[in-house]
């Protein structure tokens, strides 16, 4: 037994280390999951979907984009937060749907 504890410990200090190199972050889904995440996979998949305002999806949005508009409300109220699950919620639901993506509700209503 005193030959495994050190080396769970060292295994858990090496898993930390390398999540925190990789700024792995733990997330809460809705249905009460937990996923870890990179922080630069989800500000990729943000910038991408920022950038699709207007246009019809063809292809199906990554897996990380579905997990993120899983994510729960409650999890991270920022403004960051919020906008990561909606942009990734109108993702989806446009792709679902066969719609262009309609991230500005007001969008054309002044033309």
């Amino acid at each position: 037994m005193s030959r495994a504890d050190p080396l769970s410990r060292r295994l858990v200090a090496i898993e930390k280390q390398r999540d925190g190199r990789r700024m792995m972050h733990t997330h809460r889904l809705a249905d009460g999951r937990t996923v870890r995440l990179s922080t630069l996979d989800v500000l990729d998949a943000v910038h991408d979907g920022l950038a699709l305002d207007g246009q019809h999806v063809t292809e199906p949005p990554p897996p990380i984009v579905r997990t993120l508009a899983q994510l729960a409300p409650e999890d991270d109220t920022s403004m960051m937060g919020r906008l990561t699950r909606a942009v990734a919620a109108e993702w989806c639901a446009a792709y679902d749907q066969g719609r262009p993506v309609t991230l500005y509700g007001d969008q054309g209503a002044s033309a």
